[in-house]
């Protein structure tokens, strides 16, 4: 389990750095210009319907039956895998079929605001893309069947396949002068996975006949169908940010996604290890223990992802402009995504403990606890952009988000016994972001690139560090912080 948790998470980082490079270059290469907009319209369209129909028959359905037929009936669970296998190979080509006749119309769907000569890209993009569904599903399928046989090789190498796909065709795509070939990416990233996963677990797959599966197809059925709500929410969330996007204005829909990028990877790199560190012995405790553990671990992670957040809502424009201002990522391009992000960076501190208390619910069983804090957040996140936009421009698109993110913390919270905690510590903060944001912000306001984010970030960890060693709670908070890092 250690080792296979470990390959999951170098995989994980060798794609973030992949990922991060390959959003530099398409901002280099391409700005927020058509080509980076159609590339994420053509994502959209080919993911949204994807992951409706596959991502919790496969997470919450599949991996967990198949795991436990393992042991109490090996034919059947067989049978499972063949049965689900032969279902995604229709559901694929059903999609492959629509989404290539009707990439027009499915662009339109998404982003009914683009201009003419950009929704066609857009469908270009989409037939291209999309001829990587088939390849998609059934390398998802065959990575869950490896994870129920305590291997992680597949999923540990996902998204840094996919990363060296995506940015071996943008090379390809700037050299040859034919933005479309960004598109094809992603499609061959997933063919050439495919045909690799084939091969790693064809020993798992035995020959011969197989069980009746009719019984354990329905016992996947009910373990879904709580779920069924999520993905409605969740992919119409994503299509509702698409489309306010592109009302917005072309250039904001690549926009959305670089100043995304940011925010994600700060909560990977800050909320995954200091936050689930603490969390790795949750699911064998009972609720009192486990409330304890919570305890000793959100105060150290608020006490860094606050300034982070500071940082990236007073920092936003010398951030962007430090990470993708070069080639056709202009200055237009830079304000648009800087305000996006000031909105992600508002709430940054709140996705963060999101991310942190909805694994730990999963990790004490309450699935559907988890999966109700997911979809509140979410229709407040849908709400507000449809609300908004008008009124607040791009900003709307970060500030939902992190809305959301605060309405998942809060009800996440309060089953855990942990939401008094949470806000007395985030109470105790606010005035020390205040004081470090105003002084960031008007020691950088003349400022650009590195010279302004070197200010703000300076500038909020004088005041950060200050209040650590002056206040006595956050003074202890930091020593633990330390001892775990010499001793870790």
């Amino acid at each position: 389990m250690r080792d296979g948790v470990r390959r999951l998470v170098l995989g994980g980082l060798v794609g973030k750095l992949l990922g991060m490079l390959r959003e530099v270059l398409l901002a280099a290469a391409y700005g927020t210009g058509v080509a980076a907009t159609a590339t994420r319209v053509a994502q959209t369209g080919t993911l949204v319907p994807v992951d409706f129909f596959t991502a919790d028959v496969l997470s919450a359905g599949f991996l967990p039956l198949h795991k436990e037929l393992l042991r109490t009936d090996p034919a059947r669970a067989d049978g499972l895998f063949r049965a689900l296998r032969r279902a995604l190979w229709v559901l694929s080509a059903v999609l492959l079929v629509g989404l290539v006749a009707g990439a027009g119309t499915v662009v339109r769907l998404v982003a009914p605001g683009l201009e003419p000569s950009t929704a066609a890209a857009c469908a270009q993009f989409l037939r291209v893309m999309a001829l990587g569904i088939p390849s998609y599903l059934q390398f998802s399928l065959l990575s869950y069947l490896e994870m129920s046989h305590g291997g992680f090789r597949l999923a540990g190498v996902r998204a840094t396949v996919q990363n060296l796909g995506m940015v071996a065709a943008l090379g390809a795509a700037w050299v040859l002068g034919q933005p479309v070939v960004l598109a094809s990416g992603f499609a061959l990233a997933y063919v050439g996975l495919h045909a690799w996963g084939v091969g790693q677990v064809a020993d798992l797959v035995p020959g011969g006949p197989t069980a009746d599966v009719r019984a354990a197809l329905g016992q996947v059925w009910r373990r879904v169908r709580p779920l069924l709500l999520l993905p409605v929410v969740l992919q119409g969330s994503v299509v509702a940010e698409r489309v306010v996007a592109s009302l917005l204005g072309d250039q904001v829909v690549a926009a959305v996604d670089y100043a995304r990028f940011i925010a994600t990877t700060g909560v990977n790199l800050l909320a995954v290890p200091l936050g689930l560190a603490g969390l790795a012995a949750l699911a064998g405790l009972d609720r009192a223990a486990a409330r304890e553990r919570l305890a000793g671990t959100l105060p150290g992670l608020l006490l860094v992802v606050v300034p982070a957040s500071v940082v990236l809502t007073v920092g936003s424009a010398p951030v962007v402009q430090v990470l993708y201002a070069r080639g056709a990522f202009d200055a237009s391009a830079v304000a648009t995504s800087a305000a996006v992000l000031v909105g992600f960076g508002l709430g940054f501190w709140a996705q963060s403990c999101a991310y942190v208390l909805v694994k730990a619910l999963n990790a004490a069983g309450r699935n559907r606890t988890a999966a109700g804090a997911l979809l509140a957040g979410l229709l407040v996140t849908l709400a507000l952009n449809l609300a908004l936009h008008r009124a607040l421009g791009p900003v709307t698109l970060g500030l939902a988000a992190s809305a959301g993110a605060v309405v998942t913390t809060v009800v996440a919270a309060r089953p855990l016994g942990v939401a008094g905690l949470l806000a007395g510590w985030v109470l105790a903060c606010l005035p020390v972001a205040g004081v470090a944001g105003v002084l960031g912000w008007w020691l950088a306001r003349d400022l650009d690139g590195w010279v302004a984010l070197l200010a703000v970030v300076g500038t909020v960890g004088a005041v950060w560090g200050a209040a650590w060693l002056g206040v006595g709670p956050w003074r202890r908070v930091g020593v633990g912080i330390l001892r775990g890092a010499v001793r870790s």
